[in-house]
């Protein structure tokens, strides 16, 4: 069940600050306005920084799917979810933050928040759902080498206020959807909360 949307605008209010968000939307049109589905308005509401995507911009189908980097489900379902997209030409994925699990998760979600201002989001978020076994250290400093990112700027990065800001507001935008846990799913204007098998979700799609 999702929160009221008058109780969840106070929330944001309360909590992120309003400069957080993107293309000067405002709480009102956020939650009140009914001209857009609720899917895309969250998208404008992130600034660039806070979106991972793979797939055409401009695809007629969007999966957006809130996760967290220590989520069992999220590392199982990556892999369909990139074989969906390159077997199909209209449709895109977004990967937003959403982490619930740990602290740990706060932090690799911040950087891979700090990565995207790198332009090397994807390539962090990949080689996160990619490993084998759990993350170490030594596994995380291979995949900022390998990706090429700069790890004195990543550090420093992911202490400012605004990479914070920016995955809370995420993390709240995933609560308002009704999210409980992760992974949490858009497909398209359809939501749905956990782990969704391949061929479901291929059943949802136009």
């Amino acid at each position: 069940m999702r929160y009221s949307l008058k109780q969840f605008s106070v929330f944001i209010f309360l909590l992120i600050p309003t400069h957080a968000f993107s293309n000067d939307m405002t709480l009102q049109e956020l939650f009140f306005d009914d001209s857009k589905p609720y899917h895309l308005k969250i998208l404008e509401a992130l600034p660039e920084s806070a979106i991972i995507q793979y797939g055409p911009k401009d695809a007629e189908n969007t999966i957006i799917e809130f996760m967290d980097y220590f989520c069992g489900y999220c590392k199982k379902i990556h892999p369909e979810l990139i074989s969906l997209i390159e077997k199909r030409d209209d449709t895109r994925v977004i990967f937003l933050q959403h982490p619930i699990l740990s602290e740990s998760s706060k932090v690799i979600a911040a950087m891979v928040v700090a990565a995207n201002l790198q332009n090397k989001g994807w390539e962090m978020h990949h080689g996160l759902f990619s490993i084998q076994g759990s993350l170490t250290q030594k596994k995380l400093d291979e995949i900022i080498i390998k990706s090429e990112i700069n790890k004195t700027k990543l550090m420093i990065d992911i202490g400012k206020d605004e990479i914070n800001n920016i995955v809370k507001l995420s993390s709240f935008l995933a609560m308002g959807s009704g999210a409980r846990g992760t992974p949490a799913l858009f497909i398209n204007e359809e939501f749905v909360g956990g782990y969704l098998p391949l061929d479901k979700l291929e059943r949802i799609l136009k």
